[in-house]
This record gives structure tokens, sequence and C-alpha cells, in this order.
């Protein structure tokens, strides 16, 4: 990681962002914001549920860690209409997730203010911890973090995050950009109408204005479109080690079953059917079926599947579950030109009918 040229702006976005979000609370427009923040040993930062303006201190939106999908905790928020009035401020995955959400009539929004901001990307948890633990400026670490990002040479984020092209909000209700702005300067912008009328009067200027912003979120896509993967030829061996803990099933935001047919109690095994299939084949291999639960994920998933990776990350057997899902459902996506996301207004594409669809497979 290279270090900053200019120590004096260490922390300036992280603050400009902190004093958005304080106005937003002492101002009323919001009752309560959710925020990453930094734990008061200083390493590890997570989401917090704000209601009280003075807490908003400490906060740190960029720091490259994402201990979850936070969309998953809008889920829980907003799961039914509040009387009160929420700011999430979440990561462009996350922004997208949530608005995968909505359209799937997972939560209420009514009352949910969506607060997207331009990413940097992230480390996995063990990573991030094991390069700021020994730092005594642990907030250093972000600006670093940041100055890799725009420069290209940080290559050590999540595998997910080295090929995402997403990494700025433009479907949030409030956008924060800092991409070609000069520290400490950051760029609010309305998105919607919701955030328009909750964030009245607070907006300050037109995030496309600045043509460095432009040119560097260019630089950075190019750079990021080279290192994507177009397909999987080992699928097998890649999902070898997987021993069905389901941990990519609980932390991903957009696998919402109440009921999951792919636990084996659901699919009808006994202990019989077990003995009966090892008896026809001469031996099965266990836990059984591992193959068809990643590959039911990725047709019950990749339709909406954001490419967070936060899958990737909570697998106990390092295998590259965010990879996997990013190349087919990129591929699953570009049938129904379709980005999970993007906007509101464009159509599920399996609950829409359209006549002129799939034509490619038509003619196969």
């Amino acid at each position: 990681m290279a270090s900053t040229e200019n120590r004096s702006e260490k922390n300036t976005r992280r603050e400009s962002i902190e004093q958005f979000l304080y106005r937003l609370l002492k101002e009323g427009k919001v009752d309560a914001v959710l925020v990453p923040k930094r734990h008061p040993g200083g390493n590890i930062v997570s989401p917090v549920l704000i209601s009280e303006p003075s807490q908003i201190k400490g906060t740190d939106p960029l720091a490259p860690v994402q201990t979850v999908n936070a969309a998953s905790i809008v889920k829980e928020l907003v799961k039914e209409p509040v009387d009160k009035k929420i700011a999430a401020v979440l990561r462009p995955c996350e922004v997208r997730a949530t608005i995968e959400l909505i359209k799937l009539k997972q939560l209420s929004d009514e009352s949910l203010l969506i607060i997207g901001y331009d990413c940097p990307g992230v480390y996995n948890v063990k990573e991030y911890m094991h390069g700021i633990e020994n730092r005594e400026d642990k907030e250093a670490f972000t600006e670093e973090h940041i100055h890799d990002f725009l420069s290209g040479d940080g290559d050590l984020v999540r595998e997910s995050c080295r090929f995402c092209t997403y990494f700025t909000a433009d479907s949030a209700d409030v956008d924060i950009a800092w991409i070609g702005v000069e520290p400490p300067g950051i760029i609010v912008a309305a998105r919607s109408e919701k955030g328009r009328r909750m964030t009245g009067g607070m907006n300050t200027g037109d995030k496309d204005a600045p043509t460095v912003r432009k040119e560097t979120i260019g630089k950075i896509e190019a750079r990021r479109e080279k290192r994507q993967k177009s397909g999987i030829d080992n699928l097998l061996d890649l999902i070898q080690p997987c021993i069905r803990c389901y941990n990519c099933r609980e932390v991903c935001p957009l696998c919402y079953c109440k009921e999951c047919l792919l636990e084996p109690e659901k699919m009808g095994y006994t202990s019989e059917r077990y003995l009966s299939r090892a008896e026809r084949k001469k031996q099965i291999r266990m836990p059984v079926d591992t193959l068809l639960y990643h590959l039911t994920r990725i047709n019950h998933m990749g339709y909406s599947c954001v490419s967070c990776g936060i899958c990737e990350q909570a697998c106990p057997m390092d295998i590259p579950l965010g990879t996997i899902l990013h190349v087919f459902s990129k591929k699953i996506q570009s049938l129904f030109d379709y980005v999970p996301g993007r906007s509101r207004d464009d159509e599920l594409p399996l609950t829409t009918f359209r006549e002129e669809e799939l034509s490619e497979v038509e003619d196969v």
C-alpha cells in the first residue's frame, strides 16, 4: 500500500461525510442513521444505528472493510412500515441490493432514505485487521487505500472489488461523491424526489459537473473491466472443498426464502435414502449434492446478484464464490439486459413477460 502524498489531507473526506450526517440528525431531517462506525478499540468498522447526533463522531464509511452487506440490516430495520425516518449510508453494492429487495417486496421503503457513496473497495476482514492492527494512526490506513484506488497501484482488495465497475451510487436517493473532488470537498446530490424532500437545502452541487471526476471514473472502469473473467473452467474443482455450512446463503442479502429447499431434510433425505443411494452407486460423497446446492443458488440468485463478494468472505473453505457468482450472474443478467439495482424502474426479469425476449435461446 502506497503512502499518501499529502499527509495533511488525511481523513478530511471522512470528516466531511461525518458533518453531513450530523446535520441530517441535528436538523431533524431523519430520526436515525445506519452507518459504518469505528469500534472503540479502533480496529474494526461495522454498521451502527445512531439516533443521537453526537454519536456520529467516529463514523467511517470509507474504511476499506465490509463485515456484512448492510442491505441485510436494512431488511431487518424496515421489514414493515415504521413511523421514523431512517437514513442508511451504503456502499454501491449495498444500495443495489437494497433496491432489489424493495422490488422483491422484502422491505418497506416509505421512511427509508438510501444514501450511497463512491466506494474504493474493501479488504477481506482478516486482511484488513492484519493491515491495521499495529497502526497507531488507524484512519490513515483508509486514506492510503484511497490513494491506491485512485492511482491504480493497489491490488490487495477483495476479488469482487477488483473487477467491480459499479463503484458509484447513482441509484441512491442521495449520492455522496468524492472521486475527482479535491479533499476535503465532497459533493452531495439528491437523486430522487424522496432525496430532495428529505434533504432539502443540503445539496452541495451536481456530482456530474467536474470533468476530472468523469475522467477518473472512466480510467478506473477500464482498468477493472480488464480484470473481469469471462468464464469458469473448473467449477467442480473449485467447489470440491464445500462443507455445506450455508454461510454463503446466510450472509447473502438477497437470499430471502423463509424455507430453503436445499437443506437435506427439505429434500427428503432420510437414513434409508442415504444408504440406498450409497448401495446403488457403491459410494456417495458426504455431504451430498454440493454441486446441486451451488448450481441452484446461481440459478436462484443470478439475475439479482450484485457481486458484493460477501459470500466469498464468509466461506471457511476459501471457495472463490464471489468470482463464480459474478461470472454466471453477468451472463444471466446480459440475457435480460438487466443490471440489478440500477434503477427502481427496471422490472425484475422473471416477473416480466416480453414477447421478443430470449430470441437467442429460441434459435438454438
